[in-house]
């Protein structure tokens, strides 16, 4: 688990009984490694269907998109699913300018 001030990204057991990763605070330039690390275990041990809570995450730049990418297509190599659950309207916003949620399942819950 990476923690620094209110930035968080780690492995848990989500709602449901789902396994992935919960995301609190901002991903950019200085917290992207961290950000990714946690998700690459989850591809490399397989785990079919992966979560990432992203009720919490206020703000993502362009290197947390390219991240995003870059997991989604290791995951679909592995014929991984990968699910984006509530993200907030300004992610979604980028989300949809860059395209990047045509390659994303995402979920609204409450």
């Amino acid at each position: 688990m990476f923690v620094e001030e209110d930035i968080m990204f780690e492995i848990s057991e989500l709602e449901n009984g789902r396994e992935g990763v919960r995301v609190t605070g901002e991903v950019d330039i200085y917290t992207a490694t961290q950000f990714k690390e946690p998700i690459e275990k989850l591809i490399e041990a397989n785990t079919k269907d992966i979560f990432l809570d992203l009720t919490d995450l206020s703000y993502i730049d362009s290197t947390g998109i390219g991240i995003l990418i870059e997991l989604r297509k290791g995951s679909m190599s592995r014929d991984l699913n990968m699910t984006l659950i509530n993200p907030q309207k300004n992610v979604v916003k980028l989300l949809q300018l860059t395209g990047v949620d045509q390659i994303f399942s995402i979920v609204e819950e409450k």
